[in-house]
């Protein structure tokens, strides 16, 4: 839909939505629709929208809160600071449709159980959260997104009439933290599962209760397709409107294998320093600095940044922002005398991770292993070095 287009239907439907002037008919339905992941990383996770009909009315329109505009001030500021802004935007269903056609990604339709005035009050509240005023919130990717809200309209109307059975034949996914939720949508894309076990903090290793679970669109849709509105199941109906298969990824060159490289290049250096009696400070130069810069990258995630998933690293814990300033000592000539022992204690550490490493509270990707072995090895010899050397 063009941007003209759509800004005229925004406008006339603002129209009669300040004018009160919609109520449904009583052939009116309303379902939800699960949209499945597709290629693209943004959509590697599915989405949900809201489907309103009311062929009386000429009204077949998909609601959704997924929208955000790259093109607004700050945008990339905000989403850095983890103060990303969605909006709630809604389409014609033949356009809404066209795009997953487009993607061949799969669309499920689970028609809801709701009386004549339940369909009213999500209509209106729909339609009031997408006036221009109304339609933007602050998105947060675990505990507000465009799966909870869609949610949360539901239960605001319905309340106490509506009861969920989440145990694990509704298809919830059992002794889940919400990390382990990530890597059942991105364990075939062995780059972005890298990037996330590096980025993401404690605070996503807890729990994935089932309803915590329903960030995810394939489990909001667990959830309403095996709940109960005043005793009668809440989904009348299920259709498979599009049926694609998952999109498969073929990664010839996975993250193991250059992490392996580089601690094959390290093991490479030690045996040219054993043979050539000397010792390649610049090489670990560049080694701890850039594992510094790491550390120092998650710390500034952690103090200027309000994303729920980024604080209390613990891939700082070798990754460490202390690296950055003791790469520059390794250039010196006259180390400091504490510096090897700085190094003794890097090298203990990642021992220790690597022995610990099924009892680590934020489990690390394998493709870490060789980088934690790597900085193992060269603090050992620089630590060796200075001993032997008697300069530190």
């Amino acid at each position: 839909m063009s941007k003209r287009i759509f800004s005229l239907l925004l406008l006339t439907i603002s129209f009669i939505l300040r004018a009160n002037a919609v109520e449904l008919s009583d052939s009116s339905k309303i379902s939800l629709l699960t949209c499945a992941p597709g290629k693209e990383l943004y959509s590697a996770f599915g989405h949900t929208g809201i489907r309103i009909i009311d062929y009386k009315k000429h009204i077949d329109v998909v609601f959704n809160y997924g929208t955000f505009d790259d093109q607004q001030p700050g945008f990339y500021i905000n989403f850095v600071k983890g103060r990303m802004i969605y909006s709630i935007t809604y389409d014609n269903f033949p356009d809404f449709m066209a795009e997953y056609v487009e993607e061949k990604r799969g669309v499920v339709e689970q028609d809801l159980k709701l009386t004549s005035e339940d369909k009213q009050k999500v209509f209106d509240l729909l339609y009031q959260n997408a006036l221009p005023e109304n339609r933007n919130y602050p998105y947060d990717f675990f505990w507000d997104n465009c799966c909870t809200r869609p949610r949360d309209i539901f239960e605001k109307v319905l309340g106490s009439r509506l009861e969920y059975k989440t145990d694990s034949s509704c298809g919830f996914a059992q002794n889940k933290t919400m990390h382990d939720m990530l890597r059942l949508y991105v364990h075939n894309r062995p780059w972005v599962d890298f990037g996330f076990d590096l980025i993401l903090g404690l605070p996503c290793e807890v729990p994935a209760t089932p309803r915590n679970q329903t960030f995810l669109p394939d489990y909001v849709s667990k959830l309403f397709g095996c709940a109960a509105v005043d005793g009668r199941p809440f989904v009348t109906n299920t259709h498979n409107l599009l049926d694609y298969s998952l999109p498969v990824f073929v990664v010839p060159f996975q993250p193991v294998y250059l992490t392996t490289f580089l601690m094959l290049l390290g093991f490479f250096v030690f045996f040219m320093e054993r043979r050539r009696g000397t010792h390649y400070y610049g090489f670990d130069f560049f080694v701890f600095l850039i594992a510094g810069l790491w550390g120092i990258f998650f710390i500034c995630l952690w103090a200027f940044t309000t994303h729920y998933s980024l604080p209390k690293n613990l891939n700082m814990l070798w990754l460490m922002p202390t690296h950055f300033i003791a790469a520059f000592l390794l250039l010196k000539k006259e180390k400091p005398l504490w510096l090897k022992y700085y190094f003794l204690f890097t090298y203990v550490l990642m021992m220790v991770l690597l022995f610990g490493w099924k009892h680590n509270p934020q489990p690390y990707n394998i493709a870490f292993a060789p980088l934690i072995i790597l900085l193992a090895a060269r603090a050992i010899t620089i630590f060796t070095d200075q001993q032997r050397h008697g300069t530190a």
